[in-house]
């Protein structure tokens, strides 16, 4: 889940790309006191634009000490003429003053992502910083030492960057947070989408990563903070982190609905001893009340909507720290104490992987009636899709099921046999790593997707929350077809390749490093990708093993 690949990029020529503007949504910040958190507060910003904007070629290997040095100085001092020598020393060592550099886009209002209003601060930051700031950034060059744009996709990565694996100190956690705020300040194309001001994120997060002196505290800290953005691929790594949650889960997925857990799979059949079923409704957890459960731990996981959140809510209740669980389940009018044999989440992964790879030579479409196909793209790659398509393709109606996350290789098959030759179906945005701060914009795709022989019948595509990232986008390239139409629930709202950014201690942190926009520039993130017609499932559905969604794909296609 961690790699999305994208077959059809475009190449970036960051000198001739227009720049992508967006309304600035970010309110400036200012502490109102100079107390310990306002000190720490403008030491992060400082550095980080020392960092990425002015840095002496012999300052480069020392970004991270300098500031380690300098954070419990910072910590220790109330005299505001200390602090504000400790600033400009760290300003005058670090900055590039003697440059020859020039700022080829000086014009802040070219930066979408950040505005300059808190170098005007007089409560902490020392006489002359505005003048300092302004000098190094008109000689900024375009040079970036630590993070360039990857190629074809856009999104950067890091370099020069140290890593720190043992559990960090308070002052290695407050330049994990500094690290990361920077990262997001900078290079985060959806930053005008957080809902919170990020300055005051910063702010309210110094606290929290300062005084998380032990493992499950840190963890707590970083997801708290990075659920801030509200993106889907930031909750992926605490899924899997057995130290918040569990490392163990039982045999069975849920669903959020109407405030009712209740259970929809079973996850691997043959490890089920036939106590646990669909349509189940689960009242506790080990004895805890599962409401009051994921009200506790609802902090640490943020999906972009309301499908991606319950679902990751749910994985989190159910990950559990025994191999044995006991669960209090209502069926029908009986109330049950059933108990869990519960196996590690990679275990179950891999276990349903090897139930897709087994299912890849195997049938993967059916005929609904005689004129309508149904093609399950789960198990469907590029050396098996034509054996499934061909059959099919003479169908008035064929519905394909991306409520998955198939190959990677698929879609290359996939626009040659439903999109038409030269589709032109979504619109990148990438952050300039030259220039930080500054989001441009590119063609995503290529114009030679697509085949004369396309598909002419009515294609259905159903969705729900695990139609994420490249999943999203694939459906996106099949939406270039006017037959075509989507039905089911919002989709993941995590479109885009990922960035990583690890805190110390190796703890993994990603987010969507591009944004991903149709070609009117709606966008995908949070929000998913365009449905036709809402088909979500209910408690009812579910207890009868109704599958709304494709019922209503069903009702589509025969009319």
């Amino acid at each position: 889940m961690y790699k999305t690949y994208y077959k059809f990029g475009a190449t970036i020529h960051p000198g001739s790309d227009h720049i992508f503007y967006e309304p600035k949504t970010q309110k400036t910040f200012f502490p109102s006191e100079f107390n310990e958190q306002s000190r720490l507060f403008y030491l992060c910003k400082i550095w980080g634009f020392l960092k990425y904007y002015s840095v002496k070629t012999s300052m480069i290997p020392k970004m991270d000490s300098l500031l380690i040095a300098a954070i419990p100085q910072v910590i220790e001092t109330t005299d505001k003429t200390e602090y504000r020598a400790i600033l400009k020393k760290l300003v005058e060592r670090v900055g590039d003053f003697n440059s020859t550099g020039k700022n080829f886009y000086s014009n802040i209002d070219d930066y979408i992502l950040i505005d300059n209003q808190w170098t005007t601060d007089t409560l902490c930051l020392y006489d002359g910083f505005k003048a300092d700031y302004d000098t190094l950034w008109t000689k900024h060059s375009s040079q970036n030492n630590f993070a360039y744009n990857k190629e074809i996709t856009g999104n950067i990565r890091l370099k020069n960057e140290n890593t720190y694996a043992d559990f960090p100190d308070e002052h290695l956690r407050l330049l994990g947070l500094f690290r990361y705020w920077n990262v997001i300040n900078y290079f985060y194309v959806y930053k005008n989408h957080i809902d919170k001001s990020w300055d005051e994120v910063l702010y309210e997060s110094i606290p929290y990563f300062k005084g998380s002196d032990t493992k499950a505290k840190y963890h707590r800290a970083i997801y708290q903070f990075t659920n801030q953005l509200r993106d889907t691929h930031a909750s992926y790594p605490p899924t899997i982190d057995g130290v918040v949650f569990g490392a163990y889960r039982p045999n069975f997925r849920m669903l959020l609905i109407d405030s009712t857990f209740i259970i929809n799979q079973i996850r691997v059949p043959e490890y089920e001893i036939g106590n646990f079923k669909v349509g189940d409704i689960v009242l506790c957890v080990d004895n805890q009340e599962i409401r009051a459960l994921g009200d506790s731990l609802a902090q640490y996981v943020c999906g972009g909507n309301y499908w991606s959140n319950q679902s990751f809510l749910c994985n989190a209740i159910l990950s559990r720290r025994d191999t044995n669980s006991v669960f209090t389940i209502l069926r029908g009018n009986d109330t049950l104490q059933l108990k869990s044999k519960n196996y590690t989440a990679y275990d179950l992964h891999q276990q349903q992987r090897k139930q897709e790879r087994k299912n890849e030579n195997k049938r993967l479409y059916k005929w609904v009636n005689d004129s309508i196909a149904y093609f399950n793209l789960r198990s469907a790659t590029y050396d098996n899709f034509k054996k499934n398509y061909n059959p099919i393709k003479s169908a008035s109606a064929i519905i394909l099921d991306l409520r998955c996350y198939p190959s990677t290789d698929l879609i290359m098959k996939l626009t040659d046999a439903f999109v038409p030759p030269h589709s032109f179906f979504a619109y990148s945005t990438y952050p300039d790593a030259r220039y930080p701060g500054m989001v441009r914009y590119m063609k995503s795709t290529s114009e030679n997707i697509g085949s004369k022989d396309y598909y002419k019948g009515k294609i259905i595509v159903l969705l729900n929350e695990w139609t994420e990232s490249y999943s999203e986008y694939i459906t996106m390239a099949l939406q270039a077809n006017p037959n075509t139409v989507t039905v089911g629930n919002n989709s993941s709202g995590a479109d885009g390749n990922v960035t990583i950014s690890d805190f110390p201690g190796n703890v993994k942190s990603l987010y969507s490093g591009i944004g991903i926009y149709y070609p009117d520039f709606t966008p995908t993130q949070r929000i998913g990708v365009k449905i036709d017609y809402m088909a979500e499932p209910t408690i009812e559905s579910i207890k009868q093993g109704i599958d709304i969604a494709y019922e209503k794909a069903v009702e589509l296609a025969e009319k």
